[in-house]
């Protein structure tokens, strides 16, 4: 089966098959204003007297997310992506090579996925991973345009596919590492220039935004929870280039092979 070439597309998708979802950006420095958390101390109390029970000393606070540097910000938001076993990702590339690419991808952390998605006047297909085993389920626009030689009769039938960074599976992988990855290049190292860019609303929710700079010389933006766990909500490159938006956090991601009555037979 052959499958649509990636090309050239934002460098968030530019992506080794085992670094995915990396957002990259010039240096490979750490943070120059990073200094260690500084949560408060408790207040010293006066000395009681002799007739009076001491009084306990308040607990030391955590300071608020927006107190914190860029780079703290960005290692508390790794440290809850390194907890989250699933998520879901709704992922916008209007630049995409053929036409516009609006997809929606349910992930785990064990390989299992479940998608629909879209490319502008291409047509539309469904997408469905356990583990390593890959289907996609192609609507007849989709089948005739962009799956050349494959009969007509596989249309709204599920194909076995691949499962390599050139085929759709690599979209089931790039949540989760998303949210894993906030300020780090594809090699790890920490981006150097990340900058903290105020705070804002996302769906009623506050978060504070850090800023960088692509490889590609393009503004990248993350929108990362306020309250709660430090949770990456959205990202953009460019103005509008790739938008990712994140959610359904720890939310089973229940999937299972297509029954074989259902798999096209090549």
């Amino acid at each position: 089966m052959r499958q649509m070439p990636l090309h050239r597309v934002p460098t968030a998708l530019a992506l080794s098959a085992l670094a995915l979802g990396a957002l990259t950006a010039c240096g490979s420095k750490g943070d120059s204003t990073d200094a260690a958390a500084h949560a408060p101390s408790a207040s010293a109390s006066a000395s009681p007297s002799a007739s009076a029970s001491p009084s306990p000393s308040p607990s030391p606070t955590a300071p608020a997310l927006a107190d914190l540097t860029a780079g703290e910000i960005a290692q508390k938001s790794r440290d809850a992506g390194e907890k989250l076993n699933s998520v879901t990702m709704t992922l916008t590339l209007p630049g995409y090579p053929g036409g516009a690419f609006d997809g929606t991808f349910s992930e785990d952390n064990s390989g299992n996925c479940h998608g629909t998605f879209s490319i502008g006047g291409q047509g539309s297909a469904e997408i469905v991973r356990v583990g390593t085993d890959v289907w996609l389920k192609p609507d007849a626009a989709y089948l005739k345009n962009l799956l050349a030689g494959t009969s007509a009769k596989a249309a709204g039938k599920w194909i076995p596919s691949g499962n390599t960074v050139k085929d759709k599976a690599l979209f089931c992988d790039l949540g989760v590492q998303l949210e894993k990855r906030v300020g780090l290049h594809t090699d790890g190292n920490l981006v150097d220039g990340i900058a903290k860019g105020g705070t804002k609303q996302v769906d009623g929710a506050p978060a504070v935004v850090l800023t960088m700079t692509d490889d590609d010389g393009a503004p990248v933006r993350y929108d990362i929870a306020a309250e709660g766990e430090p949770r990456l909500l959205v990202t953009e490159t460019g103005n509008g280039d790739m938008v990712v938006r994140l959610g359904g956090f720890d939310q089973p991601v229940q999937v299972t092979a297509p029954a074989a009555d259902q798999v096209f037979q090549h």
